[in-house]
């Protein structure tokens, strides 16, 4: 008895004769009896073709060799219909992603196993992807080797470097020739600011990209003073942005001198050096515009500190010329007060000087009246000669007093204008001298007024200047 639910047909009679649709026509009734349900199939994209008028979209499913780099083990064409489709994408939107086939991407797909009978081809009629499992292949992997490099310690060591303020001396790691590479370099010249960028190339896709990002890093090491060094490449499918999800890529991350900048992919996209870097952004333009606002904003504290310091500047100055102006005023009011005091002490010697010449000279007149009286004596008595001659010698000595007297009460007084011009402050400020007021505008006039770090005002013959006290050394005298 032939088990139930199975049909067998006896093709064994050779003079049996088909057309070729008739042919293919019972192949896939063949294949429809061997698969009556839909069926998971995994594999890896390739050759992915636009949607046609009608919104199919075909594509192979391959089964990539063991070591990734032959021809693959196996192949199946796949035709996604316009109406399968809106399910695909709303299931993927469920999960948060957005649903776009591309080549390398990985995909656990149900579907129908047919034969087109007009064409004779195989393929599998795409009904369901399993958006979990095909976005969560390659998450799953990053994140294990996040996991083990925040336990090693190597996750966060390049974000802990600080970045300069003004990057301008710029490390670029990406493909030569690569639109990731003329999007950056364009980003920068638009901004006019005077970026220089340091380009050390490297494969961005295959087995040579880890060695290639790696030899690009060491070659950097010999520019001397950059800032930064900038990671990117364009936007591809998972598996082509796999190719940094390399142990080695983030241990030399880690181990640079300088911050590094991962712009790898496109807004969605993710990859290990993201998290290993300094600073993450989505696209290479992206990374252009993070630099350039880095000194954008440099340049406005500058110009914010710039228009602070001019306006302090100008109140010290206005607070100084203030200060000059208040202290010119008290010393023109000490100057009037010293002059008008020494003006007083000159009329006083001044009137002494003429009470004590007309006393001489009174005392005198007196005299010479009692000598002319006694000479009257001596011509009478003929002691004339000898009078005569005391009379000479009194007039000599006289004389020589009253002129010595002049001289001394002149000297006096040249002595008395020297003092009281001694006394003018200007006349001290031509000679070297100053005046020191401390930070209350009070006059110094020992060390002990002051303290070390305090600041003071130093007025000079032709302005002032504002110190600070960094040093006191007290003179010894000769009793110490």
């Amino acid at each position: 008895m032939k088990p139930a639910g199975i049909t067998i047909s006896d093709y064994s009679d050779v003079s049996s004769d088909f057309t070729v649709l008739s042919l293919n026509r019972r192949v896939a009734e063949l294949l429809s009896t061997a698969f009556p349900q839909p069926v998971w199939v995994r594999g890896e994209i390739a050759e992915v073709s636009k949607s046609n008028s009608r919104g199919h979209t075909y594509f192979r499913l391959v089964e990539p060799s063991i070591d990734g780099m032959g021809q693959p083990l196996a192949v199946i064409d796949c035709a996604l219909f316009k109406g399968n489709r809106p399910l695909i994408v709303r299931s993927f939107a469920r999960e948060g992603e957005v649903f776009q086939l591309s080549e390398g991407m990985t995909l656990r797909i149900q579907g129908r196993i047919t034969l087109w009978d007009k064409g004779g081809r195989y393929q599998l009629i795409v009904e369901r992807i399993d958006p979990s499992w095909t976005m969560g292949n390659q998450a799953q992997k990053l994140r294990r080797l996040v996991d083990k490099l925040r336990k090693d310690g190597i996750l966060g060591m390049n974000a802990e470097l600080d970045m300069p303020l003004a990057p301008l001396n710029i490390g670029l790691i990406t493909a030569r020739g690569s639109a990731a590479e003329q999007d950056f370099i364009q980003g920068l010249k638009e901004s006019r600011y005077p970026f220089r960028v340091y380009a050390a190339y490297a494969p961005m896709q295959g087995d040579g990209t880890a060695g290639g990002v790696i030899d690009s890093f060491n070659r950097l090491l010999t520019v001397p003073n950059l800032d930064v060094v900038v990671l990117t490449r364009g936007g591809g499918s998972a598996t082509d942005l796999a190719w940094f999800n390399d142990e080695h890529i983030a241990g030399v991350i880690s181990q640079v001198p300088w911050p590094v900048i991962s712009a790898i992919g496109h807004e969605t996209d993710t990859t290990l050096p993201d998290y290993v870097s300094h600073t993450s952004v989505r696209t290479p333009t992206h990374a252009a515009d993070f630099l350039v606002n880095r000194v954008t904003d440099l340049t406005a504290n500058i110009d914010s500190l710039a228009v602070i310091l001019h306006r302090s500047a100008s109140r010290s100055v206005a607070h100084a010329r203030e200060r000059l102006s208040s202290t010119a005023a008290v010393l023109s009011r000490l100057g009037r007060l010293i002059f008008r005091a020494q003006k007083q002490e000159i009329n006083t010697l001044e009137n002494w000087l003429v009470r004590s010449a007309r006393n001489s000279i009174t005392a005198t007149s007196r005299r010479l009246e009692r000598y002319g009286n006694a000479l009257k004596k001596v011509l009478e008595t003929g002691t004339l000669r000898r009078l005569e001659k005391e009379l000479n010698s009194l007039q000599r000595t006289l004389a020589s007093s009253v002129s010595r007297k002049f001289e001394m009460y002149s000297m006096h007084l040249k002595n008395i204008e020297a003092v009281v011009g001694g006394n003018n402050p200007q006349r001290l400020y031509r000679k070297g001298w100053a005046t020191v007021r401390g930070k209350e505008g009070e006059l110094l006039r020992s060390i002990l007024d002051t303290s070390i770090k305090e600041e003071i005002e130093v007025t000079l013959r032709d302005g002032s200047l504002s110190a600070r006290i960094e040093r006191i050394t007290p003179v010894r005298t000769d009793n110490e």
